[in-house]
């Protein structure tokens, strides 16, 4: 009778076997964190979409002008989280329905998920305490204009015009300029002159602030940019599309391109820097509605 001995795997063979395993997951997990992320940039892009639609819509019901960036004189509760807390009594600027642009076109859209980026993380802090959006989409205030929270007696009833007038009549490019980006502040920045309860809101579009916001140290900030190497944008004709970090850089003018009183370095944070007079700018920047 003639006995056949198994043979096995040596141990070099099975070292071998994990290693080129090794090999292969360090090249495929890579590949496909990054095609999650592109299914993700995808969804924003479609959310992006939806909203430059909505905002579209909403200009032909309301005489072709944009929903306001904020106001607080609303008690009621919060139109996009309920469960939250009315009133007004938070901090400035972080109170129910301060940052309301999102329900104003909330009928046009029917869903609240959509005002979420799917590459960030929700600040559960202020969504449950004050139904409000942040690590989402932003509303470009100078495009808009600002009630600025009309009916709080601290305030005055301050307003915050846009430089274009706030409707569709003022932007001569409306393809080319944005009204909507991802951004982790409900609003753009902008610049506002002069300092008083009626101001004029213009874009705060110098390079080297939004340089050291996206690329601080050189570095992309992947808070500012949650997808590959840039963000969407949508536009104030209703269309959406990504634009690169360097796209988006390029097409914002350097301080000797687009001169204003005082440049904060750095920016303080916050929705507005007040300057003493309106920017001047020397050839067109149609991104910011600069002609």
């Amino acid at each position: 009778m003639v006995h056949r001995l198994s043979k096995g795997f040596t141990l070099i063979e099975l070292l071998v076997v994990i290693a080129i395993i090794a090999i292969l997951a360090a090249i495929l997990f890579p590949v496909f964190a990054q095609a999650r992320e592109k299914a993700r940039g995808i969804s924003c892009l479609s959310n992006m979409k939806q909203i430059g639609t909505a905002l579209y819509m909403y200009t032909q019901d309301y005489d072709e002008l944009y929903p306001r960036q904020d106001y607080c004189g609303d008690t009621a509760p919060s139109p996009l989280n309920p469960s939250a807390p009315p009133g007004c009594n938070g901090p400035f600027g972080q109170r129910i329905n301060h940052y309301k642009w999102p329900a104003w076109v909330l009928p046009c859209i029917k869903s609240v998920p959509i005002f979420f980026c799917p590459s960030r993380q929700k600040s559960e802090a202020d969504w449950n305490a004050n139904g409000e959006i942040y690590n989402g989409y932003a509303l470009n205030l100078s495009v808009t204009g600002s009630l600025n929270t009309l009916g709080n007696p601290n305030r005055n009833g301050a307003f915050r015009n846009s430089f274009l007038g706030g409707g569709l009549a003022g932007v001569n490019a409306p393809a080319e300029t944005f009204l909507v980006m991802e951004h982790w502040f409900p609003g753009v920045w902008s610049y506002v002159t002069p300092s008083a309860t009626q101001q004029t809101a213009y874009p705060l579009a110098t390079r080297e602030v939004w340089e050291r916001a996206l690329t601080p140290g050189g570095s992309i900030d992947k808070r500012a940019v949650p997808h590959t190497g840039g963000f969407n944008l949508a536009y104030c004709d209703g269309h959406a599309k990504f634009t690169s970090v360097a796209g988006f850089l390029g097409q914002c003018p350097r301080q000797d391109e687009y001169v204003v009183s005082n440049v904060p370095n750095p920016f303080p944070g916050g929705m507005t820097w007040t300057i003493s007079g309106p920017p001047v700018w020397t050839k067109p920047w149609p991104l910011w509605g600069l002609q």
